[in-house]
C-alpha cells in the first residue's frame, strides 16, 4: 500500500512536470505571460506576504465566494474544499469540528482574526457558532505551522478573518447593508452590517444577525441517543470593527459575540436522561496598535479575550445539568524590519506573547486554569526567482514545560509562472483540562503530542486563466494521546502514526471569464503505526468540483459537488456524494436575489457515525445596500 502510494505520487508529479515541460515552449514562445493577480494572506507566516511566497499549501474564502455559495453555515462552507475534513453531529447549530490532513480537530488550529478562541476543555471549536454574516474571508493553511502560532497547529491552521470598515461601492461615506430571507426546512435569517469610512483615517464595520430553523430528527439509533423530535436552533451575533490611521500608524479594535440555542438528543434507554437542550456562547475581542516607526521598520501591539461557553439542560427546564465555560486573556507584542540588501530582500520578525486560559465546569479540576508564555522570530528572503522562509518559537506551557518548534520553507520558481517549494516543520498539541483533570477519567501525567512534517508541492500559471496547484506531504506523529478499557479510559501517550497523502487543485477561467471551474483532489493514507492498522473514520479519498457561471450581466449561477469515499475502517461511514446549487440575481446595481438549495438530490449520509447530515435544504434571501 505504502509503495503503491509514492509510486502514484511521483508519477503524478513526473505528469505535472511533463506537462509544465510542454508548457515552457509555449510560454517561452511568447513576449510576456500574464499571470494571476498575487492573494495575500497573513496566516501562514504571521505578517502579510502572497499565498505562493508563503511555501505552503494555502486556501482563500473570499467574501464574494461566500456570497455566491449555496452555505448557510460556516461548517458547510469548508467542506466544500480539498484538505478539508468536516465532522458534524447534525444539522445547522450542531456541533461540528473541521480537521485538517487527517489532524484531529484538536491537532487543528482555528483562529479569529488571529484569536485563540476553542474550548480549553475539548480543545475543538464550535464552528457552527461563528456566524457567516460576519466572515469577510477564511485562510486555510495546511501542514505543521506551530512556529508561527503555537499548540494544536499540528494539521494546520483557519484563520476566520471578520468584516472590516471600508468606503462604500455607492461612493457614500457609509452604506447600510439589510439582508434576509426563508429556508425550508422551515427557519429564517435576518441581518443588518453598516459600514464605513472617512478622509481622516477612520473606517468601521457593525454587524448583527440573527437565524434560526425548526431543524429535523439529528439522531439514530447508532448513536445511543435517538429521540424522535426536531432539533431546532436559534442564534443571535453581533460583530464590529474599527479603525484610526494616524501619522505614526494605526489604533484598531475588532471583536465577535454571538450566541446560540441548540437542540439536540441526548437521552436514550441505555444511557438515561442527561440533557438535550443547550446555551453556546462563543466571542472574540482584540484591541491593537500598530506604530510604522520607519518605511520598513513596524510594530504591533494587540491584547485580546475570547471565551467559550457551553451550557446543558433538559427541554422546558431552567437548570443546566452541566457546564464547560473557557475564558482567556492574551497579550501579543511583535516587531518586523525588512533590510534590502541589493535586490535581496530580507524580512526579520521577532514576537512574544502570553495567554491565560481559565475554565469553569460542574465537574471539578485539580486545576482550572493555565499560563503559557511563547517568544518567536521568523526570517523571510525574496530574492530573484528564490523565497526562503523559516521560523522558531518556544512556548513555555506550566503544566508541561516547555515546547520548540520550528519550520523552514523553500520556493524557486522554475520558469516564469512555474513555482516549485518545499517546506520543513514541527508541531505540537497541549493535553485538554479534560485529558488532564476530569475527574476518574485524566491524566495529569500526559506529555504533548508533537509532531514532523514535510511537503513538496508545484503551482503553474500558464495564463491569466489557468492555475494548478500539487503537493504531496507526510505527517509523522509521536505521544499520541488514546484511552482504552484497560487503564479505565484514562488517556496515556502511546500512540505513533504517519500520515501521507497528495493534493491537487485546478483552476481554469472560460468563456471570456464568464465561467470559472474548479477541481480538488485529495488521497491520504492515515497509519496508525502502534497498531499497524489505519486511523479509524479519517477520510481516503475526496473529490471536489465547483463552477460559477456569469449567464447575464445580472445572473450568476453556482454549483458545487463533494465526493468523499468510505472512510477508513469504517463501515458504517460509506460514500457520499453532495450536490449544491445557487443562483444570485442583481435587481439592481444595490439589490439582488438568491436562490440556493443543499444537498440537490437529497443523499442520505453521515459524517458521525449516528448523526445525519440535512437532506434538501431551500434558501431564498434578498439583500440591499443603502
Amino acid at each position: 500500500m505504502k509503495r503503491q502510494f509514492f509510486a502514484a505520487s511521483a508519477a503524478a508529479l513526473a505528469l505535472t512536470f511533463a506537462q509544465n515541460a510542454s508548457a515552457q515552449d509555449v510560454i517561452s514562445a511568447t513576449d510576456d505571460v500574464t499571470v494571476l493577480e498575487p492573494v495575500y494572506v497573513t496566516t501562514p507566516l504571521r505578517r502579510e506576504t502572497t499565498v505562493l511566497q508563503s511555501t505552503s499549501t494555502v486556501t482563500v474564502i473570499s467574501e464574494a465566494d461566500i456570497q455566491k455559495s449555496a452555505a448557510r453555515d460556516l461548517p458547510s462552507l469548508l467542506r466544500k474544499y480539498p484538505g478539508v475534513n468536516i465532522k458534524t453531529n447534525g444539522g445547522q447549530g450542531a456541533s461540528a469540528s473541521v480537521m485538517l490532513r487527517s489532524a484531529t480537530a484538536a491537532q487543528t488550529l482555528v483562529l479569529i482574526d488571529g484569536m485563540r478562541v476553542g474550548s480549553a476543555t475539548t480543545g475543538t471549536t464550535y464552528l457552527s457558532n461563528i456566524p457567516l454574516s460576519g466572515i469577510q474571508r477564511v485562510e486555510i493553511v495546511e501542514g505543521a505551522h506551530s512556529a508561527e502560532w503555537g499548540a494544536d497547529a499540528i494539521g494546520g491552521v483557519v484563520n476566520i478573518i471578520t468584516k472590516d470598515g471600508s468606503f462604500c461601492e455607492n461612493g457614500k461615506n457609509v452604506c447600510t447593508t439589510v439582508e434576509a430571507g426563508v429556508t425550508y426546512p422551515w427557519g429564517g435569517f435576518g441581518n443588518v452590517n453598516v459600514r464605513g469610512a472617512s478622509e481622516d483615517g477612520v473606517s468601521f464595520n457593525v454587524g448583527l444577525a440573527l437565524l434560526g430553523t425548526e431543524g429535523y430528527d439529528f439522531t439514530t439509533p447508532a448513536s445511543g441517543y435517538d429521540e424522535p423530535d426536531r432539533d431546532g436552533f436559534l442564534q443571535g451575533s453581533f460583530n464590529y470593527s474599527i479603525s484610526k490611521d494616524f501619522d505614526w500608524g494605526r489604533l484598531y479594535s475588532e471583536g465577535m459575540y454571538a450566541r446560540s440555542n441548540p437542540q439536540y438528543d441526548g437521552n436514550s434507554e441505555t444511557y438515561g436522561a442527561s440533557a438535550n437542550d443547550s446555551i453556546q456562547t462563543n466571542g472574540a475581542l482584540k484591541v491593537g496598535a500598530a506604530i510604522d516607526h520607519t518605511e520598513d521598520w513596524s510594530s504591533t501591539f494587540e491584547v485580546y479575550s475570547a471565551l467559550d461557553y457551553a451550557r446543558n439542560f433538559l427541554k422546558g427546564s431552567s437548570i443546566y445539568t452541566s457546564q464547560f465555560n473557557t475564558v482567556r486573556y492574551g497579550l501579543n507584542a511583535s516587531t518586523q524590519k525588512t533590510i534590502w540588501v541589493g535586490e535581496a530582500k530580507n524580512v526579520l520578525s521577532l514576537g512574544g506573547e502570553i495567554y491565560r486560559e481559565e475554565v469553569d465546569a460542574t465537574q471539578r479540576f485539580d486545576q482550572s486554569a493555565r499560563n503559557v508564555g511563547a517568544i518567536y522570530g521568523q526570517y523571510g528572503l525574496e530574492w530573484s526567482a528564490f523565497d526562503l522562509n523559516a521560523g522558531i518559537r518556544h512556548d513555555s506551557d506550566e503544566q508541561f514545560g516547555g515546547a520548540t518548534t520550528y519550520n523552514i520553507g523553500l520556493g524557486y520558481e522554475l520558469i516564469e509562472g512555474l513555482k516549485a517549494r518545499a517546506s520543513f516543520g514541527t508541531g505540537f498539541r497541549a493535553p485538554t483540562f479534560n485529558e488532564l483533570y476530569y475527574p476518574g477519567y485524566a491524566n495529569p501525567d500526559l506529555e504533548p503530542e508533537r509532531s514532523r512534517s514535510w511537503e513538496a508541492g508545484l503551482n503553474w500559471q500558464p495564463d491569466a486563466g489557468t492555475e494548478i496547484d500539487m503537493a504531496v506531504y507526510q505527517t509523522f506523529l509521536r505521544d499520541m494521546i488514546t484511552s482504552n478499557a484497560s487503564t479505565g479510559y484514562r488517556p496515556f501517550n502511546v500512540d505513533k502514526a504517519k500520515v501521507s497523502g497528495i493534493r491537487a487543485t485546478v483552476s481554469q477561467a472560460l468563456l471570456e471569464d464568464r465561467l470559472d471551474l474548479d477541481f480538488g483532489f485529495e488521497y491520504r493514507l492515515p497509519e496508525n503505526e502502534t497498531t499497524d492498522e489505519y486511523l479509524v473514520g479519517q477520510n481516503r479519498l475526496k473529490f471536489t468540483v465547483g463552477a460559477s457561471y456569469a449567464a447575464t450581466e445580472k445572473l450568476n449561477l453556482n454549483g458545487d459537488i463533494e465526493y468523499v469515499a468510505d472512510r477508513w475502517k469504517s463501515p458504517d461511514l460509506p460514500e457520499y456524494t453532495v450536490v449544491n446549487v445557487s443562483a444570485l440575481y442583481q435587481l439592481d446595481s444595490a439589490a439582488n436575489v438568491k436562490f440556493a438549495v443543499e444537498n440537490l438530490f437529497n443523499e442520505d449520509y453521515e459524517t458521525s457515525l449516528g448523526y445525519k447530515e440535512p437532506g434538501t435544504t431551500v434558501t431564498l434571501g434578498f439583500s440591499r445596500t443603502f
